[in-house]
């Protein structure tokens, strides 16, 4: 009779078992489509140690020994790099790619010419009041093209820096989130559990991360995810968590800077370093090619005013007046782009266009004609203004076109890692319920025989 009770134990047991099985196949498919969800196994082994009869050793049945979570140390330990190194180039190249102003056909290019193109009209016919109303138009539209793109790369610089702190409310939440999840999985992992849901839970906030800023997981005895910035600065520590927040730099013209209270601080300190990811391609873009083409267009626009007014300074209006200058300039070259207007004076009075070398011959274009001559002179740049303009267009295509091929080869990167971790870790929906079936067939053998002991229970009591 022990036997047969021994037996329905084990079916209790084996049935429990294959209870358990049943659910996390379940869970599998109710989870197919959850993004970040890693499959599950319920790992069944046979009881031990078996019960010894005479020479023998009968089992005792099924029991469930763990449920795992289907993942690749390998894959999972590069994927947060290739994130973080992806987000940062791809936002970077989306950025660039974003300002229009400096393409080859913005206009600028097409107004300095213009402007020059007046210029030798009115030097061969300096009296007609129709060429000078022309040829301060031409210099009002240069200055109007030198401010429509110094004021596009300034709003794109101001975009990114609003962008910027739009992204740290999220991630501040990112690494609250992670630090508790550490602190709720080790309190249920005391038993040597381990809370699956929780744990996916916590990668998808940690991956989050390290697309947001680079950060790299570094896992410790105790199962915590600590995450640091690629320079070492900590994120999270345990259940503690970093907090980030953005300032306005003056060394930097009042752009945002980053600056961070670590877990283990009091006070925040600026970032030495930039961060990787999104926040890192944002101040790549923002500090680095639109910030050098804005500081080359201010020296431009500095230079190739301060030259035409040292000529145009020199020669005489039709009522005799001299020292006069086209292009009104600011003191200094930061700004120079965005202020450079024609100088009010000639643009209320067209008359007042200096053109000849000596007063009172007003058909004379001797200093229109040397305006033009500064067409080939060589600026701070060692460039004249034609191919400086074209130079700082050129090297802002030619680092966007870097930083998009760049962006190609780590999506290709991330993609490839993205596809391993979903090969291993993905649900498979016909694999699953090939197990489902597998559970119920196992299900029913075990209630057959629960229900098979308990009849030859039933018929010994009958023989007594």
């Amino acid at each position: 009779m022990s036997g047969l009770l021994s037996v329905l134990r084990q079916g209790a047991q084996s049935l429990s078992a294959q209870q358990a099985y049943s659910s996390t196949v379940a869970h599998n498919l109710t989870n197919a489509n959850t993004p970040g969800f890693a499959r599950q196994r319920a790992e069944l082994a046979a009881v031990s140690p078996a019960d010894q009869i005479g020479n023998s050793f009968i089992g005792r049945g099924a029991v469930l020994q763990a449920v795992t979570q289907a993942r690749d140390r390998f894959v999972e330990q590069q994927l947060p790099v290739a994130a973080g190194t992806e987000r940062q180039s791809t936002t970077e190249a989306q950025l660039l790619q974003g300002v229009s102003a400096l393409s080859p056909n913005a206009g600028l290019t097409d107004a300095l010419s213009n402007f020059y193109g007046q210029l030798r009209a009115l030097a061969q016919n300096a009296a007609s009041p129709n060429l000078r109303e022309a040829t301060v138009a031409a210099a009002t539209r240069l200055a109007a093209s030198f401010n429509q793109t110094a004021t596009a790369l300034d709003s794109a610089r101001s975009g990114v820096d609003s962008r910027l702190a739009g992204e740290l409310p999220e991630l501040n939440e990112a690494l609250q989130q992670v630090a508790r999840l550490n602190s709720e999985i080790a309190q249920a992992s005391v038993n040597g559990g381990r809370p699956n849901d929780l744990l996916d839970a916590r990668q998808r906030l940690v991956d989050r991360v390290s697309e947001l800023t680079g950060a790299r997981p570094i896992p410790n005895n105790t199962g915590d995810a600590n995450l640091t910035l690629p320079s070492g600065l900590s994120l999270v520590q345990g259940d503690r968590a970093a907090s980030l927040s953005a300032l306005p730099d003056l060394a930097n013209g009042g752009r945002l800077a980053l600056w961070i209270t670590t877990p283990s601080a009091t006070s925040a300190v600026q970032l030495a370093q930039p961060p990787g990811g999104e926040l890192g391609g944002m101040l790549a873009a923002r500090d680095g090619a639109m910030a050098t083409a804005q500081t080359r267009l201010d020296q431009l626009a500095f230079d190739f005013g301060n030259a035409i007014n040292a000529v145009s300074q020199t020669g005489f209006a039709l009522d005799g007046s001299t020292g006069r200058s086209i292009f009104s300039v600011s003191a200094t070259a930061t700004g120079a782009a965005r202020m450079l207007a024609t100088d009010p004076a000639l643009a209320a009075n067209v008359s007042l266009l200096p053109a000849a070398a000596a007063a009172g011959a007003p058909g004379d274009g001797s200093i229109a004609q040397a305006i033009i001559n500064t067409e080939s002179q060589l600026l701070s740049s060692g460039r004249s203004a034609e191919a400086e303009l074209g130079s700082i267009t050129a090297n802002y295509g030619a680092t966007t076109a870097r930083t998009m091929a760049r962006s190609e080869g780590d999506q290709a990167v991330l993609n490839n890692l993205t596809a391993m971790r979903q090969s291993v870790s993905g649900v498979s929906i016909d694999e699953e319920l090939v197990n489902m079936q597998r559970s119920q067939r196992a299900y029913e053998a075990v209630s057959r025989v629960i229900k098979t002991a308990d009849q030859m229970l039933e018929t010994l009591m009958q023989l007594r």
